[in-house]
């Protein structure tokens, strides 16, 4: 009986140790599952923050080229606008010069020598009032024109205002306008 009873035990001993060993070999194993996924998972956070920051950078720099690409084609289409401007005042094409400087001033605003030109087509159609608006806003952008000041003189001249006229070609000529000098020399005025 004792045998039986030994045997017993053994086989209760036995089928109670080997149920928990096996659920403890799967938890074992669960567990050291566990510990990859989030090695893996924090690996993985890490690769996102730092493809996130990459990203921004290149977001950040497409939009500084985008940015760039943008002021050089204003500058590209002021130009265009400038030359084609003129082109129409030489060929004594007065409406378009006057449409091409003033989209060449919608672009650049700061364009002194687009408003000097677009003076230059008032005073050839004889549009006074407006060349001298054109001369003096050339001027106010760019103080030191001297082209500016000529043609000024040149318009007040035309209008019959000889004392402005005078003032804006001695300024012509202390800014060093070489045509004016001579023509002020000339004329026997100094400056």
């Amino acid at each position: 009986m004792k045998f039986y009873v030994f045997v017993i035990f053994i086989f209760i001993y036995g089928c109670s140790s080997s149920v928990p060993n096996k659920y403890a070999l799967q938890i074992e194993s669960l567990k050291s599952e566990l510990i990859k996924t989030k090695a893996m998972a924090k690996h993985a956070l890490e690769q996102i923050s730092s493809l996130e920051q990459k990203l921004s950078k290149k977001i950040t720099m497409t939009d500084s080229l985008i940015v760039e690409h943008k002021n050089e084609t204003l500058l590209l289409r002021a130009s265009d606008a400038f030359q084609k401007g003129n082109y129409a005042l030489v060929t004594k094409q007065y409406k378009n010069a006057i449409k091409y400087y003033k989209k060449t001033i919608d672009l650049r605003p700061n364009d002194a020598h687009a408003y000097n030109n677009l003076g230059n087509v008032y005073k050839e159609m004889k549009n006074y009032p407006l060349a001298i608006v054109a001369y003096q806003n050339a001027i106010m952008l760019k103080p030191d024109y001297a082209s500016a000041h000529y043609n000024l003189g040149i318009v007040h001249q035309e209008s019959n205002n000889f004392d402005i006229a005078l003032e804006s070609y001695l300024k012509a000529a202390s800014l060093a306008h070489w045509g004016v000098q001579k023509w002020l020399k000339d004329s026997g005025y100094y400056y």
